[in-house]
């Protein structure tokens, strides 16, 4: 899969503002292992490395929510939103407690931004990106959930961004292609 060039954006013309808007919106950041549901508008934002980020959305309540974890699942040791396999089933859960029946996702990340494993890819080694992704997919195949947009894998970060309300998705990748900083 072939990386677009740095600082490349899709639906461009976002910063933040509401077309016509006098306010700025509200931004929810979120770091590995946090989940957030956002039920008035806010911007939900994360950056993405081998990490994966799902982002739901559903347009009859214009509700959105976002999880970003860092490993795909839950072996070991008590459960938490780290893993994609918790994360995703806690905020489905929560989703659909308020009600929500009409959620989409998009997904994100599960990039190998780390240059000496990347040549251990297709040797019988998946790196944890991959594996991110793979679960992400698997689970919301299993529940039902149409993926309405998704940018994986590849050598470059991402910064990326949701309007919780609308479900427009703002996407940058950091970093060069050839992987460094």
């Amino acid at each position: 899969m072939q990386e677009p060039v740095l600082g490349r954006k899709r639906e461009s013309g976002f910063a933040g503002r509401r077309e016509g808007a006098q306010t700025k919106l509200p931004e929810v950041y979120l770091h590995p292992g946090q989940n957030h549901i956002a039920t008035s508008p806010a911007i939900l934002k994360m950056i993405l490395g081998s990490c994966a980020g799902v982002f739901f959305f559903d347009r009859v309540l214009a509700i959105g929510a976002a999880t970003h974890f860092m490993l795909p699942r839950h072996e070991a040791g008590g459960p938490s939103p780290r893993y994609g396999d918790v994360a995703i089933a806690e905020l489905l859960a929560k989703l659909r407690a308020l009600g929500s029946a009409h959620i989409e996702a998009k997904v994100f990340g599960g990039a190998s931004i780390l240059s000496g494993l990347r040549d251990l890819h297709g040797k019988g080694f998946d790196h944890v990106g991959q594996k991110n992704v793979q679960t992400s997919l698997q689970i919301l195949e299993q529940e039902g959930i149409p993926i309405t947009d998704k940018n994986v894998l590849g050598d470059l970060a991402r910064k990326i961004s949701m309007v919780s309300d609308t479900g427009e998705i703002t996407l940058d990748f950091v970093g060069t292609e050839d992987g460094n900083r």
